[in-house]
């Protein structure tokens, strides 16, 4: 029973995340990865799993290594792994597979504690995982002094204990085609704005468009949830499910959704069922790519896929707004992780320490799963960068600098609140096409959020 129930669980939030992150973060073309959703940049990954053992030394030393990811991830994982392999004489078993799949697939062996020997894990279930005693504890085993700054290996500990590696470095901004601002006669973002300059910039620019043409995109469709919870932590650094505590405000969700409503009524918004048509790197339905609108948000991993989808246009990066307690997030949403129950730890981690600091891995690597966290690979590969490429780096220092705060990437929904989120999002869209009042929705979502915290209590 209890196996059942560990199950249940993970599958219920593996195939809950998978979606919100999914309609968020497409990966055509490898760039600086993340996860929308931060995690969720590989919608366009095979299909079926795909394993292999790497053909190196037979040692007795034999790990298996597991990630999701597109086929150029795939490709370039697995030669960086036989070249550590042929260094090392250990072997190395690769499986890989597409996000959906990977996940449904973990939450099966996390089920059984059969766990792989290495594997990748995104920042929306490390704690579930780490909760559940599938992460072996790294603290003392996993050596990355001189891979990245020790401040950065901090913020990824829990509980004092790290539990996985950093992969690559992400965060969200905001990008616009130089060349449409200009055609208008808009002045372009300035570096640290904030929601007061956005809104404020977003309302003289709307006066100055044609009827069709907007400054934002709507930041509620899609995933309105992840929406509102970037708002609060950068005005408020609140959590608003933080573990079984339940931190949703009727106010705070009024203050969100009047000012877009505000937006919306000085035409600075596309219309609701444009909004809700919205999906990422789309041709057709992407409205930054159409040039429906100027402005959008995106993550770092994100921009070198857009930006091939307006291959002759230049791309201006500016920071997501600050409130007074920050801009948005920027860290890492991808680790490398060890299972609990590995006979192999202290080789794994060798391993990891090797693939995240190796320059000619590095080199192979590229930005597969983000601009690596060494300044030595960074170094090493950005001559070779494409100019898609390039923007990834833009946007990570636009905001995280000495102007704009970076703050922790938050998304770790608690099962407990899975279907309130999945109710968060069809009221938001309520809301939207105007068949549920703001005030209303408040009450309804603080109402059946209490309801579940009350069983948790």
């Amino acid at each position: 029973m209890k196996i059942q129930k560990i199950l249940a669980v993970l599958l219920s939030l593996a195939m809950m995340l998978s979606l919100a992150a999914c309609s968020s973060t497409p990966a055509a073309s490898e760039a600086p990865a993340a996860t929308d959703a931060p995690a969720a940049e590989e919608t366009a990954a095979p299909e079926a799993s795909a394993e292999a053992e790497t053909p190196a030394a037979n040692g007795e030393v034999s790990m298996k290594f597991t990630w999701w990811g597109s086929d150029v991830r795939h490709e370039a994982t697995e030669k960086a792994t036989k070249l550590y392999c042929e260094q090392n004489n250990v072997n190395i078993v690769t499986e890989y597979s597409a996000w959906d799949g990977y996940w449904e697939k973990m939450a099966v062996l996390a089920a059984s504690n059969s766990m792989p020997d290495i594997f990748q894990m995104d920042a929306a279930y490390i704690n579930t995982y780490i909760e559940q005693n599938q992460l072996a504890d790294l603290t003392d085993t996993l050596d990355l002094t001189g891979v990245m700054d020790a401040s950065l290996i901090e913020n990824y500990k829990h509980d004092g204990k790290l539990y996985g590696a950093p992969v690559g470095a992400n965060g969200t901004g905001i990008v616009y085609i130089k060349s449409d601002l200009a055609k208008y006669g808009i002045e372009e973002p300035k570096e640290g704005w904030t929601w007061d300059d956005m809104i404020a910039w977003a309302k003289d620019a709307a006066t100055k468009l044609p009827d069709g043409v907007y400054p934002l995109v709507d930041g509620r469709a899609g995933n309105p949830y992840e929406s509102m919870q970037n708002y609060i932590q950068t005005k408020y650094g609140i959590k608003i499910l933080d573990g079984n505590t339940f931190n949703f405000t009727q106010d705070m969700f009024k203050e969100y959704y009047n000012l877009y409503a505000d937006l919306r009524d000085g035409n600075a918004i596309p219309t609701a069922e444009e909004s809700l048509s919205f999906v990422e790197l789309d041709p057709l339905n992407d409205s930054f790519t159409s040039r429906k609108v100027l402005l959008r948000q995106i993550n770092v991993g994100n921009v070198a896929g857009l930006a091939d989808m307006v291959p002759d246009e230049e791309l201006g990066v500016v920071n997501f707004p600050q409130g007074e307690v920050g801009g948005g997030w920027a860290q890492s949403t991808m680790f490398y992780c060890v299972g609990a129950n590995s006979t192999y730890v202290n080789e794994a981690c060798d391993f990891i320490e090797w693939i995240l600091s190796d320059v000619e891995a590095g080199k192979i690597l590229s930005t597969v799963r983000g601009l690596p966290v060494s300044d030595a690979v960074y170094e090493a590969i950005e001559p070779d960068l494409t100019k898609s490429q390039q923007y990834g780096m833009e946007m990570y220092k636009a905001i995280n600098n000495d102007q704009v705060k970076g703050l922790p990437y938050w998304n770790d929904v608690p099962s407990a609140y899975s279907s309130w989120v999945s109710e968060f999002k069809a009221t938001s869209e309520s809301v939207m096409l105007g068949e549920m009042s703001i005030d209303e929705a408040a009450q309804y979502l603080d109402t059946i959020g209490q309801q579940v915290a009350a069983t948790l209590n």
